[in-house]
């Protein structure tokens, strides 16, 4: 019996979820009130040490520049982490804002 509930506590127990850090370029006051906001992400995820994605932050990168035809301008990135068991999700979510050239 305490095999099976020690082992039901590690599995409810296994998941935590962070932002390791949040970034945010120079803000530029003449684009303040202009533009367009834009959002990309991609994510990468991680069991025992193996990564699947290695380029999931150019991904997203791209995925940003190219909802954009003009300037990106004011861009912030966050770096998340979900936490399970013996696994874990990595994933970068990038904000910017668009000017029209």
């Amino acid at each position: 019996m305490k095999i099976v509930l020690t082992f039901c506590m590690v599995l409810l127990s296994g998941c935590a979820h962070s932002i390791h850090q949040v970034y945010v370029s120079a803000q530029d006051s003449q684009s303040a009130g202009q533009g367009q906001w834009v959002t990309a992400d991609a994510s990468d995820f991680v069991i025992l040490g193996f990564q699947t994605n290695t380029g999931y932050v150019e991904a997203a990168y791209r995925e940003l520049e190219n909802k954009c035809s003009g300037r990106l301008a004011q861009v912030t990135t966050e770096h998340l982490t979900s936490f399970k068991l013996l696994s874990y999700d990595q994933k970068v979510v990038l904000k910017g804002l668009c000017l029209k050239s």
